[in-house]
């Protein structure tokens, strides 16, 4: 941490015990102004196609039936809606109150949970999205429900006073909120409130804007946190125009998110925090600012240029259905959300709303699942043209190499960075880690994040080396983590080589077991144009003697036969053969699923959730520290 971390880290910590004197209840939020809305919104609405508003009146009737399911866990039905305010402490596994709920924000102990509960779902309901379809479907639908929607947000209130409680300890999640009841009020429009909910609502925002911009998260804590607290302060000056110096916060916070992007998105398009899934929720963060200011088609040429790289990025990494890999962590995060369910296709679904902001159909992905932020956010249509060949992203330390078939075979070969800043928060210890896809089916993927704060040893497994497809040496990890989002060690991966002709070939190596063994991870991805990726591991250095494993895990709904000799693997689907994966050198395969001993053999397609699958080890010790492996796409 440097110097100038720990000095703010300390102005924080006084400022934080200073702040608890700071609220009286939300009759002690001073509010001033006018209520205004969102342009443009309402109308959009409107005029959303007949699927869209299928899809929205579903989860509105959800809403309606209270019925709330988010990140794996599933709430009691509440005796009324909108519901008592004391719903919205509820803890949905035993379906009792929260500890603590009451409490001043900063004396909660979040970061590992309150009595062992996994704070981050209660968090989630918190954070008000699911209001956004109940608006939609009110005025789509004519449905007489802005009392409900006026009710929902005023029992949220009573249940959530100003500073107490563990929904406003990060800002991330206070500008997530300001932004679902912003665009739920730019939805139903404010003259539809009565003069009391007007009033609430008014102070809803200026207490939000006040915490979110007297606790900002910088330094090592400046990744998608700050991007959302800048979104919320864009947002929330919009709506309370009276909050002091709004339109000097409006346009600071503007700037700012510009700069943002520039620093959390790589010139070639990788999000800096090696994960698909927050990047493009970052990006969502940013059109939603850029929308509510009416800025969306007139961005500097800088930003278009980072942006269109993302998306380029994106599309390298789809495979026919607009699938991504689940690299670094992907907790199913979104900003307007049309469902509660997990969206499978999140990425592209933003990948075509900056296709749509920029005027690029060329970026557009070739398929997505409907979603209200089509509307708000505007969106292109879907294109069928797919990239083939193959390209490195060099600052984002990616190498993606997909076929010339109909339905394309696409290999990702992860050589960068763990993560971004010091603390690499939301990284994994993947590093020369591989993801395959054969057309829509994944193949072998990725593990997932499952959990955060609540089981030390759950979010350390599911970030280990030993889960992702790489090689560990004597079963330790290139990285070792140090709390739920830091690290003790951090591997340091680097390009060494990359081709295109006369065959696709890629060089990369880490560092990451130079301090413990002496020896520098290489590996080599090799591919011959048609059916078959060769991967070189070696082992360059201090001569050792140590077991190694590389690991394949396999999407759930594969199955893997080893064949008698151990040589090799036949991944089939539904007795259809799909790869096979063989070694010719000594190590020899087993298969492991769902061991809760080691960790090993499970997958988190979800989280909170997690399934056994089948995880393939290659094992021994290498002769000449060298090992090869075909994979051959059948």
């Amino acid at each position: 941490m440097s110097a100038a971390e720990i000095a703010h880290r300390l102005v924080e910590t006084a400022s934080k015990q200073t702040a608890r004197w700071h609220s009286g209840g939300w009759d002690g939020v001073e509010s001033f102004g006018p209520l205004t809305t969102i342009p443009g919104i309402r109308s959009r609405v409107i005029a959303s196609s007949s699927d869209l508003s299928a899809l929205i009146s579903c989860e509105a009737d959800k809403v309606r039936a209270g019925r709330f399911c988010l990140l794996g866990a599933r709430w009691p039905k509440p005796s009324s809606i909108p519901p008592d305010p004391s719903f919205w402490r509820i803890d949905p596994e035993d379906g009792g109150p929260l500890p603590q709920w009451d409490a001043y924000a900063f004396d909660i102990s979040f970061r590992h949970g309150m009595n062992t509960r996994d704070m981050k779902p209660i968090v989630e309901l918190n954070r008000l999205q699911f209001l956004v379809p109940l608006a939609a479907d009110a005025l789509v639908e004519k449905h007489d429900e802005f009392v409900l929607l006026a009710g929902m947000i005023r029992s949220w209130m009573a249940g959530n006073p100003p500073f107490r409680g563990p929904s406003w300890i990060y800002g991330i999640d206070a500008a997530l909120r300001v932004i679902s009841v912003a665009v739920t009020l730019s939805i139903i429009g404010a003259d539809r409130l009565d003069r009391v909910t007007r009033s609430a609502a008014l102070r809803f925002f200026f207490a939000h804007l006040d915490w979110i911009k007297r606790f900002p998260s910088l330094h090592s804590s400046a990744n998608n946190h700050r991007i959302a607290e800048l979104a919320g302060l864009v947002v929330g000056s919009i709506m309370a125009p009276g909050f002091p110096d709004a339109a000097a916060l409006r346009e600071n916070s503007w700037r700012a998110l510009l700069a943002e992007i520039d620093q959390q998105i790589h010139p070639d398009g990788v999000g800096a925090e090696q994960s698909p899934s927050y990047a493009a929720f970052s990006i969502e963060l940013f059109l939603v600012a850029a929308t509510a200011l009416g800025r969306e088609g007139s961005l500097p040429a800088t930003t278009v240029d980072r942006l269109s790289a993302w998306c380029e990025h994106s599309l390298w990494l789809m495979d026919a259905d607009a699938k991504v890999p689940a690299i670094g962590d992907c907790d199913d995060c979104r900003v307007i959300a049309t469902t509660q369910a997990p969206e499978p296709t999140y990425v592209a679904s933003v990948v075509a709303a900056v296709s749509g902001c920029v005027g690029r159909p060329d970026l557009a992905p070739p398929a997505k699942d409907p979603s209200i932020r089509d509307v708000i956010l505007g969106s292109a249509a879907v294109a069928p043209a797919q990239r083939v060949g193959m390209r490195s992203f060099t600052n984002g330390g990616y190498s993606i190499i997909r076929s010339r078939h109909k339905d394309p075979v696409v290999l990702t070969f992860d050589h960068g960075p763990i993560g971004y800043l010091s603390i690499a928060a939301h990284g994994h210890a993947d590093a020369l880690s591989i993801w395959l896809s054969v057309g829509s089916q994944p193949v072998i993927v990725d593990a997932g994040t499952y959990l955060y704060n609540p089981n030390r040893k759950l979010r350390d497994q599911f970030r280990d080396t030993a889960v992702h497809n790489t090689l560990s040496l004597s079963g330790i990890g290139s990285s070792r983590p140090s709390g739920p989002f830091n690290w003790a060690r951090k591997a340091n991966a680097r390009l060494v080589s990359s081709e295109a002709t006369p065959i696709a070939r890629v060089v990369a190596e880490h560092d990451g077991y130079v301090g413990l063994y002496g020896a520098r991870h290489r590996r080599t991805v090799e591919f011959d144009d048609v059916s078959r990726f060769t991967i070189i591991d070696e082992l360059v250095g201090a001569p050792t003697d140590r077991s190694v494993t590389v690991s394949f895990l396999i999407d759930p709904s594969c199955q893997s036969t080893v064949e008698p000799d151990r040589s090799g693997v036949l991944i089939t689907r539904s007795n259809l053969q799909l790869v096979r994966i063989s070694s010719a050198g000594p190590l020899k395969a087993r298969v492991v699923r769902g061991d809760q001993a080691t960790g090993l053999g499970w997958l988190s397609p979800s989280y909170c959730v997690r399934v056994p699958t089948d995880q393939i080890l290659f094992e021994g010790h290498l002769r000449d520290r060298r090992s090869t492996i075909t994979i051959d796409v059948l």
